[in-house]
């Protein structure tokens, strides 16, 4: 099928008049997000088993009619790898599209390998060679190309038959369940696309290096950043690098000698160095008790031990179930739940029945 370019509203809403009805959409979008904050949205492709449109969201306002179809909830979207994806329509939309399908999840619970990319994927199922020689392009870049525009089409030309084949596949096995809940969590989780400014300062690389009072001037530094990055829509390391961050948080100095401890801060203005020198000046001034903590734990030669023995429960269930092991967990999350969690994957669902019900009880 060759997709359609629709850049006026006309269009689309006469090819959305036709999706309505549809059970299933394909759904993929292409984006651009190297130097900014939010990523920004340059294409949304959507297949139906008739057609294939690529809409230009720069060309027009598509959200009124894309709404009747992203929050349909009779029509399932079917995306692969839909984390960013998710993102970026949540940033157009305000909310995430419901219900979805996602076809890497669904290659995961089958046994097919851990986080198969897409282009993989067909490869393996269909004996085709997708072109990614636009993987790198701008997408904000107008006029968009005919190679854009096939190249686009092709990211959602399989997906539907890769839904009928997985959905049928799942059912036969006893595991749309596990597919289902985990979409549904996909849906629902829209604080992860939000900013953190509680605890922006653990993004900072190499944070564990600070103590006391430097932890709280860098997580206020940290907020600083995040805040005029989210101002500018800017990458938070083309605000601040990160090393330079860990630079202001260890040398502890007063607000009024912050240019000399890097020429890299003359380029900020005159307002945001008085923000930055507020921001240190907060963090100097945190009372003990509310300085950042690192929680770091280092396990005993017991608890290394058990450690061991939980992800070999782990690894022995997801052997027999011929998936990869994360499928059923992280190491993360076993050591989260060896060290007392009682909230997540592990506690609830189809997890809690198939492995955290085990590793609960060898805790206990």
């Amino acid at each position: 099928m060759k997709p359609t370019l629709i850049e006026d509203n006309q269009t689309l809403q006469q090819f959305c008049d036709k999706f309505i009805n549809e059970p299933l959409l394909a759904i993929d979008t292409e984006f651009f997000r190297e130097t900014t904050y939010y990523p920004h949205l340059g294409l949304i492709q959507i297949a139906s088993p008739n057609d294939i449109i690529c809409v230009d969201p720069l060309a027009f306002d598509a959200r009124d009619e894309l709404h009747r179809l992203f929050f349909n909830p009779e029509i399932t979207k079917v995306l692969h790898s839909c984390s960013q994806d998710m993102e970026v329509l949540f940033q157009y939309f305000g909310e995430l599209p419901a219900p979805v399908f996602d076809t890497q999840i669904a290659a995961a619970m089958l046994g097919y390998q851990d986080q198969i990319g897409y282009a993989k994927l067909v490869a393996e199922q269909y004996d085709v060679e997708l072109d990614k020689s636009q993987t790198r392009t701008n997408w904000l870049t107008r006029p968009l190309s005919a190679k854009q525009i096939e190249y686009a089409g092709e990211d959602v030309l399989y997906l539907l038959p890769l839904y009928e084949k997985f959905s049928h596949n799942l059912k036969a096995q006893g595991r749309d369940t596990w597919l289902q809940e985990d979409c549904t969590q996909l849906c629902g989780n829209s604080e992860k696309f939000q900013p953190d400014l509680e605890n922006c300062w653990q993004r900072v690389k190499e944070y564990f290096r600070l103590q006391g009072v430097q932890l709280a001037v860098c997580k206020s530094v940290a907020q600083w950043r995040e805040l005029l990055a989210i101002k500018k829509d800017l990458n938070r390391r083309r605000v601040m690098a990160d090393d330079l961050v860990i630079k202001i948080a260890s040398a502890q100095v007063e607000p009024d000698n912050l240019i000399s401890i890097d020429a890299r801060l003359r380029q900020l203005n005159s307002d945001e160095l008085k923000n930055l020198g507020e921001a240190v000046t907060k963090g100097l001034n945190t009372p003990q008790a509310d300085w950042p903590i690192i929680k770091q734990q280092w396990p005993s030669a017991e608890e290394k031990k058990l450690l061991k023995r939980l992800l070999r429960y782990v690894q022995d269930k997801a052997d027999a179930l011929g998936v990869h092991s994360s499928v059923l967990c992280s190491r993360k999350e076993v050591e989260k739940l060896m060290y007392g969690a009682r909230s997540g994957r592990l506690i609830d669902g189809w997890r809690f029945e198939l492995i955290g019900r085990v590793l609960l009880a060898e805790l206990e």
